[in-house]
Formats: structure tokens, sequence, C-alpha cells
């Protein structure tokens, strides 16, 4: 038997032994991979906004709050444009792409993504009664895994849940209807929800982006410029924090998309007692967990915050799955519910 075959037979043999296959490269697979290895340097893509992220990391360290304190978020270690944050790290120069930011199935072959993302625009479809797929753009910028299909225009990830998150905001706070809308985003990571409510709702009338992690303003700040926003939304650095709820307390609705379920209690506390203090009526949390609300503790200890939203006096009015379809949610994945809370 030729050498190179005995040697593909026997790697075949060892991966399966494991639990792995081995198997040809499609020629979609094969673009995505070299479309992922041609990265550009760090200086090329943020230029010298570079120094503003040197600037936050620093100022972020002195920070004395609870928010300040990370069990999933703390910086361990920065390589080339690789910062290792979140549970998968982020590649600052793709930070939309496949990465703690974005869970779009990147580990797994095209086939088996392009058919995750089919069943997810379908079901994404028949809950937009926004018409949003039709009018919400997709460019693929900075790393972002796009996917087309007959009647829709390119969709991400970063789209897809937009589309549902607004739908289930509109349908109980008339989002896209009012002008009075002043929002808070806690965890507001690159600024995605903001890009997209902004481009939903020109009249939203402010929209203010925190975040506990340097490296999540600095993105958030980068990226909202890039989209021409940087004059409709505020994104507020860790250290001025108080500063701006002292001088602009006047909001009404918040959102908490991923953050909380990976926060510790006590950061979710000062969080929640922050929006008693701004008299909040409207607070919108999608967790982690289906069904719990549930901290992550620096020890990875997960602690239930439920009754701190009751003893603070925040009521469930609405709950609402990401996708009605049990079957949908096993195959995509996805079995994440939308949670309203009111405070009156």
């Amino acid at each position: 038997m030729n050498p190179p075959i005995r040697l593909k037979r026997g790697l075949q043999r060892a991966l399966r032994h494991r639990g792995y296959a081995l198997y040809r490269l499609t020629a979609e697979e094969r673009a995505a991979i070299e479309r992922r290895d041609d990265r550009e340097s760090l200086d090329s893509v943020f230029g010298p906004s570079l120094d503003r992220l040197q600037e936050l990391r620093r100022r972020y360290s002195e920070v004395d709050l609870p928010v300040a304190i990370h069990s999933v978020w703390g910086a361990r270690k920065t390589r080339r444009g690789t910062t290792d944050i979140g549970w998968g790290g982020v590649d600052l120069r793709n930070f939309r792409g496949h990465s703690a930011y974005v869970w779009d199935y990147g580990s797994a072959s095209f086939e088996a993504t392009n058919l995750k993302f089919y069943l997810f625009t379908e079901a994404v479809r028949r809950k937009d009664r926004l018409g949003l797929l039709g009018t919400l753009t997709e460019d693929g910028a900075f790393g972002c895994s796009t996917y087309e299909y007959e009647g829709t225009g390119p969709v991400s990830r970063d789209l897809l849940d937009s589309v549902v998150e607004i739908n289930f905001l509109d349908k109980h706070v008339g989002v896209v209807q009012r002008d009075d809308l002043r929002v808070l985003d806690i965890g507001a990571g690159y600024g995605r929800l903001a890009h997209r409510m902004l481009e939903a709702q020109p009249r939203i009338q402010s929209f203010t982006c925190v975040d506990a992690v340097p490296e999540s303003t600095f993105l958030c700040e980068f990226y909202l410029a890039e989209r021409g926003l940087e004059e409709r939304v505020s994104v507020v650095p860790l250290d001025e924090l108080t500063t701006t709820f002292e001088s602009n307390p006047d909001y009404n609705l918040a959102i908490n998309v991923h953050s909380f379920s990976e926060c510790t209690y006590a950061a979710v506390e000062w969080w929640l007692q922050r929006l008693v203090d701004l008299e909040v009526r409207h607070l919108m949390i999608v967790p982690n967990n289906p069904a719990a609300f549930l901290s992550l503790e620096v020890d990875h200890r997960r602690r239930d915050y439920a009754p701190l939203l009751d003893q603070l006096g925040f009521k469930l009015v609405a709950q609402e799955p990401v996708f009605d379809d049990p079957q949908v949610q096993a195959l995509i994945g996805v079995r994440d519910n939308m949670f309203l809370f009111e405070r009156c």
C-alpha cells in the first residue's frame, strides 16, 4: 500500500477511536478558512485609536466597584490581536466573528452551519412582525460570518438576534412607535444592539452603552463610529458611570443580553440598585440559562439573583422564547428566553 494512503488511514482510525472524523474540505469551507487566515494587523484596523484601548485598560484597572471584579471577562493574556477575555477569547481585528461576543457556530462544518442559519433565518422570519429582515442590513464587516438564502439579503447571528429582540421589545414596550425612548444597554459589548435599534428606530431619544470590560468599551466606541452613529449614542467608560448617572439620570428602558449571567452576584446587585436609583421603569434580561437567573461567581459557583429582582421591585410582565418551536430550539441550539420586568 502507498505510504501516504497508509498514513491517512491510520490517522482516520486514530481519530475515529477518539470520536473525531477526517474529511475533505469543500470549496466553501476552504474559502471561509482562507478569509479568516487573511487577517489584517491591529494597526491597519484601528490605527491611532489603539492608544485609546491602552488608556481604557489602565483606567479600568483602577476602578474600585463590584462590577470591576470579573468571573468570566477578566483579561488573562493578550497575544497578537487576540485577547483572552470571555469564553473563547476575542480577536480584536475580527470582533464580529465567532468569539466570546458572537456564537455563530464557527466550529461546525460549513454544511452544518449553513443549515443551522437557514433554520435560524426562517424561524426569525416567522417572528418578525416588524419586517426588520427587509430593512436592516448586514455587510459582514469585522469578521462577521454571513449567509444568504432566497428572499433574504446577507444574514448573520448579529442581525438575527437583534431582529428577534427588537420585535420582543416593540411588542411589549412599543420601541418602534415611541419617540421618548431613553435606553441604557448594560454589558453592551461591541454595540450590536445599539447599532440595530438605532437603525430600526431613528427617533430614539437617547441610547447609552456601558460595559465593565475595557476592550468592549473600546470596540463599542470604534464600531458605532464606523456605523456613523457617534452623534446618536453615548458610550460611557466604567470610571465615568457615577458622574454620567448623576448628570443624566433619565432612562426608561434598560437592556441586559447575556451579561448578568457572566457577572458576579455583587455586580448584578450593584447594577440593579443603580436602576432603582435611576427609576428605570422597564428592564429586559436575556439570561444564558433558559429558565433561571443565575450569576457566575469568581469560584464558578452559580447564585440565583431572581429573589433580588423581586426584592427591588422588578416584576415580570412578559416572557417569550427566542424560538417558539422546541424542535427548532434543539436543532439550532438556542433555548434562550427573553424576559421583561417592570418597576412602578
